[in-house]
């Protein structure tokens, strides 16, 4: 564990216990001592409280020890752990206060009760305030990863998987645990009182969450661009630059377009005052904004769209497309790298086909974001020493002899994202053909090369699945896919080699007597080194499913 991560987790606990102790000041100071009722779990305690006279802290624990199974199967360890944390401490500081604000009953001195601070009719007064503070509380709890218990966890849960606030969700948790008020006070107004806690605790929570995670949006329009572009993508924040024209003097602008949180809108003015004091800036409040860097897009989908998984394969090529499709079925919905907006076949610059598949994926899933299966075929005979092995598809214009390239994700990177760039800003969006492989060239040396040998060779295809957050591809779920199939070289092509794979019109499978080519795509889709290699990965896809 790095020491960043080391530091934000103790600021989590720490903003945690604040919170808690917040919350339970409005507990403890509005709420108990006018027999005021608020939702969740803390209401389910005051109501026992009320009728039993059993300490609110008391029965908190013992539900929330019961709630907790639901955290540590839905919302993970980390959130269950802090919700331990939360529960704990909630409990100690109800406790703590109460012991410190008690008084003795001027009725019966050897009891003691809480005082009514704000005065002894002030229901109304202790009511917002009690509300206002708990709402408070509550935000520092949730800003943080963590959670006071109870109703705060199924409102976590909904709020993990739907566009649904939290204020909202707890409200409707809380309405029948205010409600049950009135079987024990016998008073409406006792009710309404409740009802108006949650509310403004609701609006407080959500205010207080919201007002943080506002954002603007800016309209730039300068002379000089770049520098404010390049300035912007320095503070980590996306930048678009638009096509513009001055109308009144006809001339060619850009604008730039960055969408920001609402407290760093200051710093963004300064620096465009730094750079272009003469530019003009719009700025405009943004409603929501969802994707990378803001919030995750949480509504439901359509059940038929949704009963299809989304999978970018990583290439542009129509046949491979095609077979790969017809592999994974109609439960899958494969896309191009054209479809998402990549408009090359991504470069192969590893020491192996695993490499390579494994490149390609990470690629996609860093600069795109979407889950990615690529894949790489080896044509490999044992007469030649696993050659043409990761050269299959350029084996007629290589020097087998030459280093082989490196597998560096660093290198890779810095390579492949110059390429990528440059096709993602030019205004023709049409997909770029791959090299132009001789493909003729590649079975001629193949075929010289086995004069007179054994001519037995496997066609290999590696799959590379990759899932989870793009913001680091390392750290992502990977997962690899073998397929084999054995063979044989025939002595010479059959059929048009230039319609497939090269290796298609002279590579017989082992119980056939018909090259791939002979065989036609439906029997090569049944046996077929690809069709190994994504059988096992459609295994796996329903196997998490």
């Amino acid at each position: 564990m790095t020491k960043s991560v080391i530091v934000q987790e103790v600021k989590d606990y720490f903003f945690i216990a604040l919170g808690i102790v917040i919350y339970s000041m409005g507990v403890t100071l509005f709420m108990l001592p006018y027999g005021l009722t608020s939702g969740g779990v803390g209401g389910i305690s005051a109501i026992v409280y009320y009728a039993t006279g059993f300490e609110i802290q008391n029965t908190y624990i013992i539900i929330n020890a019961l709630l907790l199974v639901a955290a540590i199967k839905v919302l993970g360890l980390k959130f269950c752990i802090k919700t331990i944390y939360g529960v704990v401490v909630m409990t100690f500081f109800l406790w703590l206060l109460q012991r410190l604000v008690e008084v003795p009953n001027p009725e019966n001195p050897a009891h003691k009760i809480l005082p009514r601070l704000i005065g002894p009719e002030a229901y109304f007064m202790a009511c917002v305030l009690g509300a206002i503070v708990e709402g408070v509380g509550l935000t520092f709890c949730f800003e943080n990863n963590g959670s006071t218990g109870g109703t705060d966890i199924i409102a976590a849960i909904v709020n993990k998987y739907r566009n649904m606030s939290l204020g909202t969700v707890l409200m409707c948790c809380d309405i029948i645990i205010i409600s049950s008020c009135y079987f024990i006070f016998h008073d409406w107004f006792r009710v309404i009182y409740g009802y108006v806690m949650l509310v403004i605790c609701s609006f407080t929570l959500d205010y207080c969450m919201n007002r943080r995670h506002q954002s603007v949006q800016f309209l730039i329009f300068s002379r000089n661009p770049e520098p404010i572009a390049n300035a912007i993508n320095e503070t980590h924040h996306g930048v678009t630059l638009l096509e513009g024209e001055g109308w009144y003097t006809h001339t060619e602008r850009k604008v730039i377009l960055s969408i920001i949180r609402k407290r760093e809108q200051a710093a963004m003015l300064r620096m465009i005052k730094r750079i272009d004091p003469y530019a003009f800036v719009s700025m405009s409040m943004a409603g929501g904004v969802w994707g990378e860097g803001f919030d995750k897009i949480k509504v439901s989908e359509n059940k038929k769209l949704k009963s299809k998984r989304v999978l970018v394969f990583a290439s542009n090529s129509q046949h491979k497309l095609a077979e790969v499709r017809a592999i994974m079925g109609d439960r899958y919905d494969i896309r191009s790298l054209a479809d998402i907006g990549c408009y090359i076949d991504i470069p192969e610059k590893a020491s192996s086909i695993q490499g390579n598949a494994l490149l390609k994926a990470r690629f996609v899933k860093r600069y795109f974001g979407f889950d990615c299966i690529a894949d790489d075929t080896a044509l490999e005979c044992k007469a030649l020493d696993g050659l043409p092995g990761i050269y299959s598809s350029s084996y007629g214009a290589v020097n087998e002899h030459q280093p082989m390239p490196q597998n560096s994700m660093e290198v890779y990177n810095e390579e492949v994202s110059k390429e990528m760039f440059s096709i993602l800003h030019s205004k023709n969006k049409t997909v770029q053909k791959p090299v132009d492989h001789d493909t003729a060239a590649n079975i001629e040396k193949l075929l010289r090369n086995l004069e007179g040998k054994d001519r037995s060779a496997d066609l290999h295809t590696v799959v590379a699945f990759i899932t989870g957050d793009y913001d680091d591809p390392a750290k992502c779920d990977t997962h690899t896919f073998d397929g084999v199939l054995e063979g044989s070289i025939a002595e010479k092509p059959f059929g048009n080699p230039a319609d497939t794979f090269f290796y298609d019109s002279v590579f017989i499978p082992q119980g056939q007597d018909k090259t791939y080519q002979e065989l036609g795509i439906d029997m090569k889709n049944q046996i077929s080194q690809r069709a190994i290699a994504f059988n096992k990965l459609k295994d796996f896809l329903e196997k998490m499913q």
